[in-house]
């Protein structure tokens, strides 16, 4: 009507409907109240979880699990509820008859519906770890209370059972990585130590460590090849001279050598003064080099001292060998004494047939010893030299080897080094891995287990039966309303007033007769003007003539 309900209105509504307001509270209240009786008892037991801290300081052992409680309470809440082991527990504790018909799915929905797990949080000081979960409760209903019991103690073992599998897995997991990463990098450090071994032994002459070394031995060496080549130039002229007094000896008397000694002396004179192409230089060049050839040994002692000295470069070279043969050397060793006792014979027959005196085949035996070291220091000097040789490929060889050996020491080192860190690693996850075994790291440990419910959850009937009288009270209100509504009757003076657009000047209270029905206005409005009919309270609707 689109007119402004009043107390006052509220009230006439209320008098003049009051059997339409009455009968649907007395139709709604008994049948709700009925209904609320009806309703089937649950049962919900509940448990609570504490969250433990770790017992042993962090700062010793720190656990390889780093997810937070809430974390791992939300993760292990849907492994437990897996569809599986929702089947399972329904199965156990027969919470579903077959009478009921229920399939998988809506046994599965049920189970979730009914199962009720919540957070136990205090506020976290910004900084610091964690996210404030302290504890969490495990709840379940059922209309039985003891199918309630013993799910909620079920779920609460799954609870602390999953989550110590869950960590302790986890915590194998991570030992078992760190052992196969340690093994691994075992084998690495292992093949590398190899290699550098196998590099090393390669060039085990071109080391660096060892070049100071061989820098002072190139030095020895290049002296001692110095020394050896003078000490040869010395032995050499001795044996010149040797060979020139055992030929003089030979002779039996000086004469050569002096005749020998006197032309040298005239040639050095005359090339003083005379040019090289002189005649009488020439000569003189003629008769020195007549009479060294006159000194010379003969073609046997020549061909005999061949003789030896191939047979002592056998025998070196016997001696020389990779795999030298006892026997061969022994043999080698003989030709060369018999070869020195043959040349040593044959200089000694020419001495006797020159002359009766032995000078000459002690000379013969000095030239021997000579040529002897000689030969020796030959041998000494072509070795020294093929020292020299090598020590400088070394030593030239060195930096190209330091570099790689650098190289593959850079890498045995990083390898080693990344070893000692997961070593490291690997030792704190054992001890991680130890501190889960042993129960000692943050756990699930029960706080309040669930007790046998003794008096139903739900449904609460007192609050149900209040909210079925209100609801009643409501439906008759709507109803007497609405009927007031459709019916447009006038309501009351601030209704009349509102029609006819002026206040009314008294008001004359209604007298009821002896057959009127309840249900109207116990008075009657008037007003200034006269006749002008309202739809009122009273018979006929008339407005009374104002007083």
């Amino acid at each position: 009507m689109g007119d402004e309900f009043t107390l006052e209105d509220a009230l006439i509504i209320l008098q003049r409907r009051f059997l339409a307001f009455i009968l649907p509270v007395i139709v709604i209240v008994p049948l709700g109240i009925l209904t609320v009786m009806l309703l089937p008892a649950k049962y919900t037991a509940q448990g609570t979880i504490l969250v433990e801290s770790q017992q042993i300081p962090t700062d010793l052992v720190r656990s390889t699990i780093n997810a937070y409680a809430q974390e791992r309470i939300q993760t292990i809440r849907q492994q437990v509820m897996t569809r599986n082991r929702l089947l399972e527990v329904a199965d156990e504790y027969n919470l579903f008859p077959k009478e009921l018909g229920l399939s998988e799915s809506e046994r599965v929905k049920l189970m979730r519906q009914r199962l009720n797990v919540q957070l136990i949080t205090t506020s976290v000081n910004r900084g610091s770890q964690g996210d404030g979960t302290i504890a969490f409760t495990v709840a379940y209903t059922d209309r039985e209370a003891r199918k309630a019991f013993l799910v909620a103690n079920k779920f609460m073992t799954l609870f602390i059972d999953e989550d110590i599998r869950a960590r302790t897995t986890s915590a194998s997991n991570t030992t078992e990585f760190f052992e196969q990463e340690s093994t691994r990098l075992r084998n690495a450090v292992a093949e590398m130590e190899n290699r550098v071994s196998e590099f090393k032994a390669k060039n085990s002459d071109a080391l660096p460590e060892h070049l100071n070394m061989h820098l002072n031995m190139l030095e020895r060496a290049r002296d001692d090849y110095s020394n050896a080549q003078s000490a040869i130039t010395q032995l050499e002229e001795e044996r010149r001279f040797l060979e020139s007094q055992l030929i003089s000896g030979t002779a039996g008397d000086n004469s050569l050598s002096m005749e020998l000694t006197r032309l040298e002396a005239e040639l050095a004179r005359l090339r003083a003064t005379y040019h090289d192409s002189y005649p009488e230089i020439v000569a003189k060049r003629e008769e020195i080099a007549s009479i060294r050839r006159r000194m010379a040994p003969s073609t046997e002692i020549k061909r005999l001292r061949e003789t030896l000295a191939e047979k002592e470069d056998a025998l070196i070279a016997l001696e020389r060998s990779d795999a030298p043969d006892e026997e061969a050397i022994s043999a080698a060793e003989a030709e060369v004494e018999a070869a020195r006792e043959a040349l040593s014979n044959r200089i000694s027959d020419e001495t006797r047939k020159g002359s009766p005196d032995i000078t000459g085949v002690q000379l013969e035996g000095r030239i021997a010893v000579i040529e002897n070291r000689i030969r020796m220091l030959h041998k000494k000097s072509d070795e020294t030299q093929e020292q020299i040789i090598s020590l400088e490929q070394r030593i030239a060889k060195t930096p190209e080897v330091e570099r790689g050996l650098a190289s593959l020491t850079r890498d045995y080192e990083n390898l080693f080094t990344e070893y000692q860190d997961v070593l490291s690693k690997q030792q704190s996850a054992q001890l991680a891995e130890n501190l889960e075994i042993n129960n000692r790291a943050e756990k699930f440990s029960t706080l309040e287990p669930p007790l046998l419910p003794e008096k139903p959850s739900s449904p609460d009937r007192p609050k149900l039966m209040l909210l079925a009288v209100f609801a009643a009270l409501g439906a008759g209100g709507v109803t007497a309303f609405g009927m007031e509504l459709l019916m447009s009757r006038i309501r009351g003076r601030a209704h009349i007033a509102n029609i006819i657009g002026g206040q009314p000047i008294a008001v004359i209270p209604y007298i009821h007769g002896e057959k009127e029905k309840t249900g109207r206005l116990p008075f009657s409005i008037s007003f200034g003007r006269k006749g002008k009919k309202s739809r009122g309270s009273g018979p006929g609707n008339t407005l009374p003539e104002a007083v």
